[in-house]
């Protein structure tokens, strides 16, 4: 992605800021799975939903307000519904109310401590939405959602995957600031 003058100073703000919110979004997914976690170095990406990449299958979407406006969401590849479903509530099936509830309040977990190391890195207030929980095209309601935001069709975003201690990703965390 080719970034000039002020637009790669504020995608750097923005890629710093998304790095501390992951960390601590890692570590909040990891202690409430007793899971090993970490999260991989964010990576920048131009987004709208005409180019939004294949993010995941299902998804919890949240608006971010405050300081910082714009979204956020935990996406899920197809693969690790399962790895989730195990870790939450092994007796469930995947496509019951009991797993689509815990999955939507693990994101919101993982989402707030996010935004809450954010807060605290900037010195502001920062919240989120109630979840918006999608269980398939989450990628593609992502990026309607973000089109819907923008006011121009591209934008700075971030992509971070949150990966199991043998490098499998298990997560991904986006998060897309409305203005740079």
């Amino acid at each position: 992605m080719a970034l000039t003058g002020q637009t790669r100073s504020a995608a750097r703000r923005i890629r710093r800021l998304a790095y501390v919110g992951a960390g601590r979004a890692a570590s909040a997914f990891a202690a409430f799975l007793r899971r090993d976690l970490k999260a991989r170095e964010p990576r920048l990406c131009a987004t709208s939903g005409a180019t939004a990449a294949r993010w995941g299958e299902s998804g919890v979407i949240f608006e971010v307000e405050g300081a910082v406006q714009g979204l956020m969401a935990l996406m899920l590849p197809s693969d690790a519904r399962e790895w989730l479903r195990e870790a939450l509530c092994p007796e469930a099936t995947l496509d019951s109310d009991v797993l689509r509830s815990a999955f939507s309040e693990t994101a919101n977990i993982v989402a707030s401590h996010a935004v809450s190391a954010m807060a605290d890195h900037l010195g502001a207030r920062i919240t989120l939405s109630i979840p918006l929980l999608v269980d398939e095209g989450a990628d593609r309601v992502f990026g309607r959602m973000l089109d819907e935001r923008r006011t121009r069709r591209e934008g700075v975003a971030t992509q971070t995957d949150l990966c199991a201690a043998g490098g499998a990703r298990r997560a991904l965390l986006l998060f897309a600031p409305d203005t740079p």
